[in-house]
């Protein structure tokens, strides 16, 4: 990748990530991919692993039911860590009170009915007045926290999704662009751990790639050729561009460039559109 490339994302004030994020965020997918036991293991290796990379003290990993009669899930799955006992205590009260509903729960719902996938922050949500309303800083110190990211990931057409939101103490900085991005690309490359387990059945996984396949993803990653890769690792130039050719397939990609590309930028759901630029949105004869 170009360092002209990297300006000119910069220059469309976009979150840039770097060669750094990318080769911590594809170790992270493999140590993941590398855990032994089911997708519990495996969902809390991510998000502990996520954490660190985003600085998030603690977070939430569910797979819930939307209802459209209300604002708030029916979670059926619920994993954490980083809470007091008392803070998680208040944590499953937001989620169940239906009849004060935390002010970035709409925002949520509507996205969910529009987008297949998104991360958002809460200050893509909701205004800064609306945040700090007394009713929902009474809710935010109660677990601890000034700042909160959403991902989510729709599962099916009844409305099945699941759902992890990172959260920061009070007292720290908002998570920026960038850790926004780290979130949204790693938790979009493992759909097989998005699923339930309930859900194996029907579920379309894309499966982890081999050992063999991660260790070649992370050489590339580094930088080295495959000349470079086959020498390291024992193997023939052409068996290592068939694992190439394979890692490619497996991101939808065609070359090293397009491949940090990928992990750099993802799909672009972490971002808000911009408004239509008003001499597009007029209509035509005005």
């Amino acid at each position: 990748m170009s360092v002209a490339w990297v300006n000119g994302e910069a220059e469309r004030g976009e979150p840039m990530l770097t060669e750094t994020d990318v080769r911590a965020m594809v170790r992270l997918l493999g140590q993941v991919a590398a855990v032994p036991g089911g997708h519990i293991m495996k969902k809390r290796c991510l998000m502990a692993g996520l954490a660190e990379l985003i600085q998030a003290d603690r977070w939430s990993w569910i797979v819930a039911r939307a209802d459209d009669r209300h604002h708030n899930p029916a979670v059926v799955e619920f994993l954490h860590d980083g809470f007091a006992e008392n803070q998680l205590v208040h944590y499953v009260a937001w989620m169940q009170d239906r009849e004060h509903v935390p002010v970035e729960y709409p925002a949520l719902n509507a996205l969910r009915r529009v987008a297949r996938r998104f991360t958002r922050s809460w200050d893509q949500l909701v205004s800064r007045q609306q945040w700090d309303e007394p009713a929902n800083r009474h809710r935010l110190a109660a677990v601890g926290i000034d700042h909160i990211m959403y991902s989510v990931h729709i599962l099916d057409e009844d409305g099945l999704f699941s759902g992890r939101a990172w959260m920061r103490n009070k007292g720290r900085e908002n998570f920026t662009p960038r850790q926004r991005r780290i979130a949204h690309i790693i938790t979009s490359e493992v759909p097989w751990l998005h699923q339930d387990a309930s859900l194996t059945a029907k579920s379309h996984e894309v499966r982890p790639l081999t050992p063999r396949l991660r260790t070649v993803l992370m050489l590339l990653i580094e930088g080295m050729t495959v000349k470079q890769i086959a020498e390291a690792l024992g193997l023939s130039p052409y068996t290592v561009a068939d694992y190439t050719k394979l890692i490619h397939k497996r991101f939808g990609v065609s070359s090293r460039a397009e491949l940090l590309h990928h992990f750099m930028c993802g799909d672009g759901a972490d971002l808000v559109p911009p408004p239509p630029d008003a001499d597009e949105a007029r209509p035509p004869g005005r």
